[in-house]
């Protein structure tokens, strides 16, 4: 691709070949340590203090009984009456539909047995011989499919030659990773935003966009890296990237939705129905603001993400196309991430994951670095002693918990505030170093006037 390419803001050497074996080994133990934790929180577990005294909540396990997958039932959104649609977008839907369907395979299951659960009850399924194993090979398997996950973007970071954070980041992380990588799925979609910034820095506009399309259809959050994209691709000398990124885009997000959306509208509206009515909800700033007495309607908030979102959009392509500021890639995708974090009616334990390993991305300051994984890790620790009420004082609020939102969003708002700093040194080197301009001749009117 000809003409000026945006720099991807991820610190890297040459390319290398081979495996990353160590590193590899090393997603392999912090998966599995955070698979096991989650064990204690299994068959009601995560209803019992274990869930604040161990931390070891997770979403995948409730899953599998809960949403009728424990029974026979159909590929995308085809499941049982009676049963909620999976709340999440195709990618994720799918990955969880073939644990589901690997775990009666694993298991050995008979097809007839399969058939025959369709009658019961959740609490009839709940309480069948054997399902508390089945449950826990489903929650391993989801585990493992996360795992490959991690390795393929670790691989591909490797290839690409990252070298993102060192040894005392990652050390500072490690707690955090442990807590979350197992909680959701949302490794998925963090692959493929790896995948993503990869294309970006090898000037893939094309393969960029498909990747963006498809952590877009695991989860949301990877449409930053388009938000981001167009934005710097947008001036002058890269506008010709911005054809093959859309259009890609397009082209593959419709490719990824079709098959839920014909198969099952409902079942794939549940995602954007179930976001869209949600009221304020655990670790979002609106939920600190209902526990001392302000709340906020579940429309309004959907109106201030979506405005606030528009007017961030705006203010960035401004300040970046005027050269205010000299953003990467990177650093861009992570301040819309964390405005939206900000604005949304949610904050989910395992965003934490997507904080942390993007401000590894964009920094190597350990102090920063310390500050920011010490507080999500605390919000982290402090959402489930609030859940449990193990903080909640007799009357009042639990000052516990909505000093840990605070401690958040201000970690958080400190990492956007350094981050356009940067950007905006970046920009005033930039103009530094530019050409002086020639001196005036005789005939410059410039020079006449004086």
């Amino acid at each position: 691709m000809q003409g000026e390419w945006p720099a991807a803001g991820v610190s890297s050497v040459r390319r290398r070949r081979g495996v990353p074996w160590v590193w590899w080994g090393l997603a392999a133990v912090l998966t599995t340590v955070s698979a096991l934790t989650k064990l204690p929180c299994l068959r009601g577990g995560a209803d019992t203090d274990r869930l604040a005294t161990t931390q070891c909540y997770s979403d995948i396990p409730l899953f599998y009984v809960g949403r009728g997958l424990a029974a026979d039932f159909g590929w995308f959104g085809h499941l049982l009456p009676g049963y909620r649609d999976l709340e999440y977008p195709p990618v994720v839907n799918l990955f969880i539909e073939a644990s589901a369907h690997l775990t009666h395979l694993v298991r050995g299951i008979p097809q007839s047995e399969l058939r025959d659960r369709r009658m019961l009850t959740e609490a009839g399924t709940y309480d069948l011989p054997g399902m508390a194993a089945e449950e826990r090979t489903f929650f391993l398997l989801s585990c493992a499919g996360l795992l490959v996950a991690v390795l393929v973007a670790l691989a591909a970071a490797w290839r690409a030659g990252w070298t993102v954070g060192d040894r005392l980041s990652w050390v500072a992380v490690a707690p955090l990773v442990v807590l979350t990588v197992t909680l959701n799925w949302d490794v998925v979609a963090l692959a493929f935003a790896v995948l993503a910034l990869v294309a970006w820095q090898r000037r893939q506009p094309a393969l960029l966009g498909t990747w963006v399309a498809l952590g877009t259809a695991a989860k949301l959050f990877p449409l930053v890296l388009l938000a981001a994209a167009v934005i710097l691709l947008a001036r002058p000398g890269s506008r010709r990237a911005l054809a093959p990124v859309l259009t890609s885009f397009v082209v593959v997000t419709a490719l990824a939705n079709a098959p839920l959306l014909l198969s099952d509208r409902d079942a794939w509206s549940e995602f954007w129905t179930s976001n869209a009515d949600r009221p304020s909800y655990f670790g979002s700033a609106w939920l600190a603001l209902r526990m001392v007495g302000h709340p906020v309607g579940a429309e309004t908030l959907s109106l201030v993400l979506a405005a606030g979102m528009l007017l961030t959009w705006l203010a960035l392509a401004a300040l970046t196309w005027t050269r205010r500021i000299e953003p990467t890639l990177a650093e861009l995708s992570l301040v819309f991430l964390l405005v939206f974090f900000a604005l949304g009616k949610v904050y989910s334990p395992q965003y934490s994951l997507w904080v942390v390993l993007g401000l590894l991305v964009v920094t190597r300051s350990h102090r920063l670095v310390l500050l920011v994984a010490a507080a999500e890790t605390w919000h982290y620790v402090a959402t489930w002693l609030y859940i449990r009420g193990m903080t909640t004082p007799e009357q009042g609020i639990d000052r516990t918990y909505w000093s840990s939102i605070a401690l958040r969003l201000a970690a958080e708002g400190l990492v956007v505030v350094l981050v356009l700093l940067r950007a905006r040194r970046r920009a005033a080197e930039a103009r530094g170093a530019s050409p002086a301009p020639e001196p005036p001749t005789a005939t410059d009117p410039v020079s006449r006037a004086r």
